[in-house]
């Protein structure tokens, strides 16, 4: 299936959210792309960002039963403060220890899994950093590139994708399904969503599978912040098929 051609280009080409060619979007086929894993980490992840604290101990509850860790949602709500912010994420983390205890008391049975891996002693954290983004960018990239505020560029480097990133537990593809979705929660951020969907790309999320994150979020979220996602993913495409 072309996802492009046949379920994106009518969106973008209505311009205008609420027309027919919207309306006629098949949402839920487009959903069917992701596994059930998939889906769980796209919802826990899009109602962290929106703080939508009622909804996300639901989804955190069909995560564990989708078969997701324990730690493997600590990781999610964890990375979504560099994107959200610590209230959204501690808010985050107290939905999930409530859902987590509830469950315990229930005798449900939910995996730990893997524990987070340390960074080993007298490591080069930027260059770390760097090297874990050009993974994800699929590109080299220079070491203190000129910046209006040159720690942006180092605490991203260093903790962002040398501290979390390197901390195992999730895939590289795991982490970008959980940005991705954060980000088209969150709204107003469409340059870091567009760059997230690429690195996304990069590490085997296919464009229909953006397409069933973008799904979910309709389905948590409404349609018009999901319709956003959809352009954003026809904007990379088309970048994409350019080169």
């Amino acid at each position: 299936m072309n996802i492009t051609k046949k379920h994106l280009t009518g969106v973008v080409a209505a311009g205008i959210l609420g027309t027919a060619s919207l309306h006629a979007y098949d949402w839920k086929e487009a959903q069917k792309a992701l596994s059930p894993k998939q889906q769980s980490i796209a919802a826990a992840a899009a109602l962290s960002a929106a703080g939508r604290l009622s909804k996300l101990e639901t989804a955190f509850e069909r995560a564990l039963d989708s078969g997701l860790t324990v730690n493997e949602l600590k990781e999610i709500v964890l990375q979504l403060y560099a994107y959200t912010g610590f209230p959204r994420c501690l808010n985050a983390a107290s939905v999930l220890e409530k859902v987590v205890n509830e469950r315990r008391v229930r005798g449900a049975g939910d995996l730990t899994g893997p524990e987070p891996q340390a960074i080993p002693a007298g490591t080069d954290r930027y260059e770390l950093g760097k090297r874990n983004l050009e993974v994800l960018v699929a590109a080299p990239l220079p070491s203190h590139p000129d910046s209006f505020i040159p720690a942006t560029d180092t605490f991203l480097k260093e903790h962002l994708f040398a501290d979390i990133f390197a901390r195992g537990v999730l895939s590289y593809r795991d982490r970008e399904t959980a940005t991705v979705a954060a980000l088209a929660a969150l709204g107003d951020v469409n340059p870091q969503l567009q760059a997230h969907i690429g690195m996304a790309l990069n590490t085997g999320v296919t464009p229909e599978e953006i397409a069933g994150i973008m799904a979910v979020i309709k389905m948590q979220l409404g349609r018009k912040t999901a319709a956003n996602g959809l352009e954003m993913l026809e904007k990379v495409l088309q970048t994409r098929n350019k080169k």
